[in-house]
């Protein structure tokens, strides 16, 4: 497990992310809604990470990381493997730092996404989910091109960069938070967000969010050794699906006491409705589970401040309608 000097030293590396962040990133929005605050009889804070201009909190670690590359080895090239949203956020961060990029994602990963990459001017690479490692594919083109690969979510760089959100939270609401409930793939953000809130009052609960039978968070946690997720759920929720936490991750978050939740496709779908109905917000199934969460099980966080990541919003539109006609279904009364 990481000891508490280096999570201090986190905190500091979070708070030197910030500035790195916001030149080309703004603060995202916390939003309310009155149902939720009634439903755990306290205070819902919702971080809205899918305002930023890539459409999820991935642009934060990938820009820390790549202006430290930038500034300290001049760095001109870079390499990741992604699902999605990390691709969007380095070929985004790429562009910005006038950085060329090779971006290694699944051939089944969603239109929406993929579309978002190509924008950026971004190389592609697809593999097959299936039968290759996307590590590994990454790193034959690292040795062909002498290019260094930012990571997703297992790197010190990138945590500190995903961790801003938390310091972002703290200048917006300048109190402490009673809990927070983060999105959870390979752990970056629940790492770096519940690092910064607890180094801010100790007695801030954090909480990994998946999907049902993608919980290696959840599992691990409660083993107190990482473990593979079942891999008997849905891929709805394609940016969660990573098969254990991440080494770095997992140690940082049981340090802070993180302890795990999921939550099942119809509360997703539920979750998504949500956002839409009320704010206007069009979340990806990944970017609603720490909402589902909250849904599923509000009487844990009974009169609580509670903080809710809302992480993603690059769902194609087939995918979004398909969600919100299940949720209606779900809550349609039996005759």
């Amino acid at each position: 497990m990481i000891c508490q000097s280096e999570l201090a030293r986190l905190v500091c590396d979070i708070e030197a992310a910030l500035p790195r962040v916001h030149r080309f990133a703004s603060p995202t929005p916390l939003l309310r809604l009155p149902e939720l605050d009634a439903l755990v009889q306290g205070e819902v804070l919702l971080k809205a990470e899918c305002f930023h201009a890539t459409g999820s909190f991935k642009i934060r670690g990938a820009l820390n990381a790549m202006t430290l590359l930038r500034n300290e080895q001049q760095a001109d090239y870079a390499i990741a493997f992604s699902s999605g949203n990390h691709g969007i956020g380095v070929a985004y961060a790429g562009k910005c730092l006038g950085m060329r990029v090779t971006i290694v994602v699944p051939r089944d990963a969603p239109e929406a996404k993929i579309n978002r990459i190509n924008a950026l001017g971004a190389e592609i690479v697809f593999y097959n989910r299936q039968h290759e490692d996307r590590e590994q594919v990454a790193r034959a083109l690292m040795a062909d091109r002498a290019a260094p690969l930012i990571q997703p979510y297992d790197d010190w760089h990138t945590i500190a960069g995903q961790g801003s959100c938390g310091a972002e939270v703290v200048q917006q609401i300048g109190r402490p938070m009673d809990a927070a409930i983060i999105c959870a793939g390979g752990g970056g953000l629940s790492a770096g967000i519940g690092t910064y809130l607890r180094s801010q009052s100790r007695q801030t609960c954090i909480f990994t969010a998946e999907p049902e039978g993608w919980d290696d968070h959840r599992l691990s946690l409660q083993q107190g050794h990482r473990l593979r997720a079942p891999a008997t759920g849905s891929e709805w929720c394609d940016g969660l699906l990573a098969p254990t936490p991440g080494e770095l991750t997992f140690s940082i978050n049981q340090a802070n006491g993180t302890e795990g939740l999921c939550a099942s496709d119809s509360a997703i779908f539920r979750a998504m409705r949500l956002a839409w109905c009320g704010l206007g917000l069009r979340l990806e199934p990944s970017g609603a589970v720490a909402l589902a969460c909250l849904l599923s099980g509000p009487q844990r966080f009974r009169g609580k401040r509670v903080l809710v990541t809302l992480t993603g919003g690059n769902v194609d539109e087939h995918r979004f309608k398909t969600a919100l006609a299940l949720a209606g279904e779900a809550t349609q009364p039996d005759h």
